[in-house]
Parts: structure tokens; C-alpha cells; sequence
């Protein structure tokens, strides 16, 4: 028994810290995430997650606005497995964007601004925004974009950067008539970091990737010496496209089991069942 128990000690938390491996997504596939079946059937400890999937076609309402599947925020997941946060958006929105499938190349509405019509009607993914209080300041985001040629303001350093430090926010361009914006009173709010002060570079610990089809996840997973979060705070992720059409939010409190009370609760369960097949065969 104490064999077992010395055994249980080395393996335990190493299956406990592991990260994910051999899949296309970073995490989402080791949790049972599917396309279209949000709920995870093997997620860590602490984990939370919303969806809100569009299941229309077309460019049907997603909520605030229209668009479709490419414009549509499905999914969101928030998890904490050891020291390191794991976060994850699922979208129909590819990494390079998409055009507005009413107004793009359509001369009705690109006859009076011919030069802009890209800037207009082309739409990129937004940052990742990460409120540390749940108090709706975004203190730090994660940059989901490359450098889109369709799309001239967009700003971005790339993807995959854990930005922070005074961040100045965009927010979403929401198309009212030929010559107006509107950021849908603030329901998208923010879209996009525009200004920081410093930047992780997440390397492969970020990836925005083909999930299914007409689906892409967007994962990052971050040492939470970064963030400093502790049992009991408030998080809460945000992220909408840049036209504004459709934002999805999470908002969770910290509860997150101690690595050393899982180890003793495992141990306990299985010197439980140990005891009992060795009484039985007794």
C-alpha cells in the first residue's frame, strides 16, 4: 500500500500539470469539445464556458446585428489547470476576416466611395479583452489578428500577444447607412487595442485554427503569473468582431480546488477502494 501511495504521489500531479497534446486544437478536443456540441465532457478542475451558437443561414441575426456564420460569436471557455489559464473563443469568423455579405463588391454601396470599400465592408476578429475585477475595464486583451491587407486600420502588432499596461481600446465599426458608423451603444464595446504598454509574445501557447466546418476556435493558454489571479476574483472575457454584429461574454468568480487537495482527495479515494477489494478477498 505505501508503494501505491509513493507511486500515486509522482503520477498524480503529473497528469495533473500536463498540457494538452497531439491535437488541432490546443485544448479544446482534449476537453470533448465538438463543433455545434459546446458542452466539454473532460475539462480540467475549474472550468467555465457560454455559447450563444447562430444555427440560421444566410445572413440572418446574430444579435445585435446581422451576418451570418461568419460574423457569428458561437462560444466562449475560461479554465485553470495548475498555473497556467487556459481561454478560448469559437467563431465563424476566419483569422483573416470577412467581407460584408450584402455591401462588399456590390455597386450600390461602393459606387460613392470606390477606394474605401475594403476598409469599409471587410471585417477582422477582434482582441480578446480580459476585465480583472469584473468592474468592465479591460486591463489586459490577446491579439487575434494578422496583418489583414483588406482591412487599413485595423490595429494589431500580430496575433498571438498578450498585451497590457494603460490599454487603449476601438471600438466596433457598426455600419448605420453610407456614411455613418455606429458602435451599437456600446453593446459590442471594445473591439480592438489601438495603444499598451507591454506585450507577451505567446509563441505556441496561442492558435486560431479551423474547428469543423465554418467554425474556428481562437486558444491561448497563460502562465497566471502574468494575470496574478487568486481564488475569489472576478473574470471576465469579452471579444466581438470589428463590425460589432455579435460579441459573446463570460463572467466567472475563482474557485479553483488546490493541486494538493485534488492529490489527497485521489489518494483517498483509491486507498478507499484498496481497502475494500483487500477485505473482500480477506
Amino acid at each position: 500500500m505505501r508503494k501505491i501511495i509513493a507511486i500515486l504521489i509522482v503520477i498524480v500531479p503529473i497528469l495533473y500539470f500536463a498540457l494538452p497534446a497531439n491535437a488541432s486544437t490546443l485544448f479544446l478536443e482534449d476537453w470533448g469539445v465538438s463543433p455545434g456540441i459546446w458542452l466539454p465532457t473532460n475539462a480540467p478542475p475549474f472550468m467555465v464556458w457560454t455559447e450563444e451558437d447562430f444555427t440560421g443561414t444566410g445572413p440572418g441575426f446574430i444579435d445585435p446585428g446581422w451576418g451570418g456564420q461568419p460574423f457569428d460569436a458561437e462560444a466562449a471557455y475560461f479554465a485553470i489547470n495548475g498555473s497556467n489559464l487556459y481561454l478560448a473563443i469559437v467563431t465563424g469568423l476566419p483569422q483573416g476576416g470577412a467581407k460584408d455579405p450584402w455591401r462588399y463588391n456590390n455597386p450600390s454601396y461602393t459606387a460613392y466611395d470606390w477606394n474605401r470599400r475594403l476598409e469599409k465592408y471587410w471585417y477582422d476578429p477582434g482582441d480578446i479583452g480580459i476585465d480583472l475585477g469584473g468592474d468592465g475595464n479591460y486591463e489586459v486583451a490577446i491579439t487575434t489578428r494578422i496583418n489583414n491587407i483588406n482591412s487599413s486600420h485595423t490595429p494589431t502588432i500580430g496575433a498571438g500577444w498578450l498585451l497590457s499596461g494603460d490599454l487603449l481600446w476601438e471600438n466596433p465599426k457598426a455600419w448605420i447607412n453610407k456614411t455613418t458608423y455606429s458602435d451599437w451603444d456600446g453593446i459590442s464595446d471594445p473591439w480592438a487595442v489601438k495603444a499598451y504598454n507591454g506585450a507577451t509574445n505567446l509563441g505556441v501557447n496561442f492558435s486560431y485554427n479551423a474547428f469543423g466546418t465554418d467554425h474556428y476556435a481562437i486558444e491561448a493558454i497563460i502562465d497566471n503569473s502574468l494575470i496574478g489571479l487568486s481564488n475569489g476574483d472576478v473574470f471576465a472575457l469579452h471579444w466581438t468582431t470589428e463590425c460589432g454584429n455579435d460579441n459573446i461574454n463570460l463572467v466567472t468568480t475563482v474557485d479553483e480546488p488546490s493541486p494538493l487537495l485534488l492529490l489527497v482527495s485521489g489518494m483517498g479515494v483509491f486507498a478507499i477502494f484498496y481497502r475494500r477489494k483487500f477485505l473482500v478477498k480477506a
